[in-house]
């Protein structure tokens, strides 16, 4: 089991969105909320999770994303509203969605989710993917005030930046949370 890496396919930001969107979640921080927060390097965006993989494995999907994003055109998103899933009612991660060319990132998601079941990995179940950064994950159900972290908030200036490649993303779970180190890059082929 110990050869197997935890890994996901990723859109990484910018350090400049990264800022922006720190300098947002850190009133959010300090509001007495059971919540377990992600750090600012940490910040992405997960287009596929793959779970365990082994080496095999992983060279299939490195395969798989060296022939697909030949094929793909770069295009911009940026932040937009605080969120929660799975909702409001009973709140499990509170997030920051991504707005902007939302049909390309949804035919990005397909496109993933399709090649990859191709070559042996499961489909999600869902139909629609909604692109968010995590900011943080709720420990307990408690009492959350969703108002009044709404209007504590604020809202996010996000600049709008351009997704030009995916990577490849390797995650150790540690008692300090998530270290993530890239295991490939692939930028887009196709130009605007």
């Amino acid at each position: 089991m110990s050869d197997q890496v935890r890994s996901f396919i990723a859109i990484l930001l910018p350090p400049v969105v990264k800022r922006g969107i720190y300098q947002f979640a850190n009133p959010l921080q300090q509001l007495p909320l059971d919540v377990k927060w992600v750090e600012k390097e940490n910040y992405h965006l997960t287009l596929k999770f793959l779970g365990s993989l082994t080496t095999e494995e992983i060279q299939k999907v490195k395969a798989f994303l060296q022939r697909f994003t030949a094929q793909v055109e770069p295009f911009y998103l940026k932040c937009g509203g605080l969120m929660v899933f799975p909702n409001q009612r009973r709140p499990r991660v509170l997030c920051l969605s991504l707005e902007g060319e939302s049909e390309s990132v949804q035919l990005l998601w397909k496109a993933v989710e399709s090649g990859l079941a191709q070559v042996g990995f499961p489909e999600e179940k869902r139909k629609k993917f909604h692109p968010h950064i995590t900011l943080g994950r709720f420990r307990s159900a408690g009492d959350m005030h969703w108002e009044k972290i709404k209007a504590e908030a604020g809202s996010c200036s996000g600049e709008k930046f351009m997704v030009h490649e995916l990577f490849l993303m390797a995650s150790k779970l540690t008692p300090m949370g998530p270290e993530y180190r890239d295991l490939a890059r692939y930028s887009f082929q196709v130009k605007e």
